[in-house]
């Protein structure tokens, strides 16, 4: 912008300045006052729904994330780390028998 405009811009707003009532500038400050609170509610209603999405988005892919159970490496197994629960350590001992059974009928 040169020098002219800018000065003739100047001037122009001075004698807008020096020809506005108070009337006018009353109302300019309402409306620019209103304006303004306008636009802090709509910053405000729009921080809730996107917190809770974005709480519900982490929420469920840390959900789909995790592992439910953590399987160990078979070369980690050894026997001392597994427990037989002994009804069913007893159900294995039945089939064998009736396994046995079923092959000396034949």
């Amino acid at each position: 912008m040169n020098d002219k405009t800018e000065n003739r811009l100047r001037g122009d707003l001075r004698q807008l300045e020096d020809n506005s009532t108070n009337k006018d500038l009353f109302q300019l400050a309402q409306a620019r006052n209103s304006a303004l609170s306008q636009s802090r509610q709509s910053k405000k209603s729009f921080i809730w729904p996107a917190l809770a999405t974005s709480l519900a988005s982490v929420a469920l892919i840390v959900v789909l994330v995790s592992p439910e159970k953590q399987f160990l490496p078979p070369e980690s197994i050894s026997a001392t780390n597994i427990q037989v629960d002994e009804p069913l350590m007893e159900l294995y001992e039945d089939l064998d028998f009736y396994h046995w059974l079923a092959s000396a009928e034949t």
